[in-house]
């Protein structure tokens, strides 16, 4: 279905706040969205498009009724009304997309799940997502419930960053947005770019693909007291635009059955839309962690409000201005967490510029409260051409209360010739991340690089770091090996700043060199290959240990002339070396008695075999996995939180229209 003719009117009122802040800049934002949303319909009412709506333009994997082939007989065909060009089931808008627009790609460090990837995964929560990632380790401090962190290459606090939608989930507690409060409900797209230097996560909200109602029924339950439930529904015409409700909870009785914890959050989202040109949008979500483990706060509730307008001004131009508070409330009575809990606000303005295959991503956000940069600039820019390859280059500045940081990273691709493509990456510069109170022991060092671990507790810190990462790829049908040399260099090392090592000092950091491979092997049986990675150092470093590795069977097949049934199953490990976490717990001497630096904690060599197993019929999905199924008894990312022993799931995930 084309435009449809007429004006969109949106009475935006607002009433001057009492206090000075990020909050007077929300008027200028919604006059600003409102002027892109104008702009936006203006566009829109000057262009005569194609009816890009028809019902041939329905995707494949909606598994519509009246898709089944001859033979296939799961329900019978929905008849045509003659004429009939403007069904109800063809009319659905979305806001207009934006980036980031580099592809996807083991080259490029940058790992993407769809939908229907985000389902094959099996996952439940966010990290349960990207663990496999090659070189991204999670760092969990228990089961459900307790604090999820994840590093890359030792990043730490200002460098693991979530953008949803473009609004940054800024840290509320520590030096990184805890994971265990980052739910997947509504989420219909998921971005994970793994540099050197930074950890960059994007969430995507749902887009309807289908002008039908729709609803997605997870629900799980197996051992260790394991529940799994999320319920989706959204409805693309609805209340004069679109809505979309969900509701997700996981909980289980942790590990040896004693620290029982749960996770459950909640979404809520409304939509006016102008064709799929222009349109303003309010998005709410709420996620509360509650743990028995005495050692944390619980139970802990963030929420997230934005409101945004976004619109496409022109042919290859989308402007999106928006604004955000993020809540962060403390119900423990400990003392210890008297002075938790806050709230920041965020004003955002995004451009996303795109003309053949160049491509311009810029972003300015700027942030309420001390402990956050005043204002952060993102530019990146680039092209991705079938011929040549693809170069990006993207920059970064902050303000830290008069401090500025600036970093800089260059990416570059080459296409294949003769199957063999070569890829590479440079990056430097300065980020910030908000800091605590320092609470363990102080250690003396005397070292130009470990200066900054004599601050008593700041409100901020900054580190430089530095890395190259270039290799060459070689690909022959089925067959891809590639592999790239690694250098880092880090000036100091921040804890994450989630509850295990919030308040730890900044260690003194150095230079490490490595490298690191992965591949994709077929196998004589067609749908079965296998997939694996293995990265290793000279020298390990905390949260970076010498060898990480993964290695997977993967199994996936679709039957019958409809495809309307598929089956994947998949046996893997996951591992890592003996490694130092960022808790302080000594000083380390040498063999004369020289103070050498502060001693770390350090958890023992990790493997973890897993097992999964789907298959789906028509729109419903079976699944079950396992964890540790070798059944591994001292699983642990931090000293003494030992992980549940062993773990298998089962249930459905059901896919509704109407």
């Amino acid at each position: 279905m084309g435009e449809e003719p007429g004006r969109l009117t949106v009475d935006l009122r607002f009433r001057p706040p009492r206090r000075s802040g990020p909050r007077r800049g929300l008027l200028t934002i919604c006059v600003v969205a409102a002027a892109i949303t104008t702009a936006g319909v203006t566009h829109a009412s000057a262009q005569v498009k194609p009816d890009t709506l028809r019902k041939d333009t329905i995707p494949a994997d909606t598994l519509r009724v009246d898709t089944l082939a001859a033979g296939d007989t799961l329900g019978p065909a929905r008849k045509e009304v003659p004429g009939d060009s403007a069904s109800a089931d063809t009319i659905f808008y979305n806001l207009p997309g934006m980036g980031p627009h580099v592809p996807a790609g083991w080259r490029q460090g940058v790992w993407v799940w769809e939908r229907e990837d985000i389902f094959a995964s099996g996952a439940s929560t966010l990290v349960e997502l990207l663990v496999d990632v090659p070189g991204v380790m999670p760092l969990l401090a228990g089961d459900y419930g307790t604090p999820v962190g994840l590093t890359a290459f030792g990043v730490g606090g200002g460098r693991v960053r979530i953008l949803r939608d473009g609004f940054e989930v800024v840290p509320l507690e520590g030096g990184v947005a805890d994971l265990a409060r980052i739910g997947l409900v509504g989420i219909s797209r998921v971005q994970l770019e793994r540099s050197l230097g930074e950890v960059v996560i994007h969430l995507d909200g749902f887009e309807h693909g289908d002008g039908r109602t729709y609803s997605l029924v997870e629900a799980g339950t197996g051992d260790q007291g394991n529940n799994f439930f999320r319920g989706t529904f959204v409805d693309p015409v609805s209340l004069g635009g679109s809505a979309g409700v969900g509701l997700e909870r996981t909980d289980a009785r942790g590990a040896r059955g004693n620290e029982a914890g749960s996770v459950t959050g909640s979404w809520l989202r409304y939509q006016l839309h102008r064709g799929n040109t222009a349109g303003l949008a309010l998005d709410f979500r709420r996620t509360k962690t509650e743990t028995a483990a005495t050692l944390y706060a619980s139970p802990v509730t963030r929420s997230d409000v934005t409101v945004r307008g976004r619109a496409r001004v022109a042919e290859g131009a989308v402007l999106e201005a928006y604004w955000g508070k993020s809540t962060h409330d403390v119900l423990d009575e400990d003392t210890a967490y008297t002075r938790e809990g806050g709230t920041r606000s965020q004003l955002g303005i995004r451009a996303d510029l795109t003309a053949g295959p160049a491509f311009l991503d810029a972003a300015y956000r700027r942030f309420g409260g001390e402990d956050l940069p005043g204002a952060r600039i993102d530019l990146e820019a680039g092209f991705d051409e079938a011929r040549a390859g693809g170069l990006s280059a993207s920059l970064a500045r902050s303000s830290w209360a008069g401090e500025g940081t600036s970093a800089l990273r260059l990416r570059g691709w080459t296409r294949p010739v003769l199957g063999l493509s070569a890829f590479g990456s440079w990056e430097s510069g300065t980020l910030g991340s908000r800091a605590l109170p320092l609470r363990a022991p102080q250690v003396t060092d005397t070292s130009a690089a470990a200066a900054d671990t004599a601050d008593s507790g700041p409100l901020f810190r900054v580190t430089d770091r530095k890395g190259t990462r270039l290799g060459a790829q070689w690909a022959w049908r089925e067959f891809v090996l590639s592999g790239a040399l690694l250098k880092l260099e880090a000036d100091s090392l921040l804890p994450l700043g989630i509850e295990p090592d919030r308040g730890e000092p900044a260690l003194a950091g150095g230079k490490r060199s490595g490298w690191e491979v992965w591949g994709r092997l077929p196998t004589p049986f067609s749908p079965l290959g296998f997939e694996g990675s293995l990265q290793r150092w000279e020298q390990d470093w905390s949260y970076l240990p010498r060898r990480t590795y993964t290695a997977a069977f993967v199994f996936h097949d679709t039957y019958l002339p409809s495809g309307n049934l598929e089956w994947w199953w998949t046996v893997g490990v996951r591992g890592h070396d003996r490694v130092a976490v960022r808790q302080v717990v000594g000083e380390e001497v040498d063999d004369d008695g020289h103070l050498v630096g502060p001693k770390l904690a350090a958890v023992p060599f990790y493997q973890n075999w897993y097992a999964r197993i789907q298959l789906r019929i028509v729109s419903m999905r079976i699944f079950i996995a396992w964890e540790n199924f070798s059944v591994r008894r001292n699983l642990q990312n931090y000293p003494d939180r030992l992980l549940p022993m062993t773990r298998a799931v089962y249930g459905i995930r059901w896919t509704l229209w109407n």
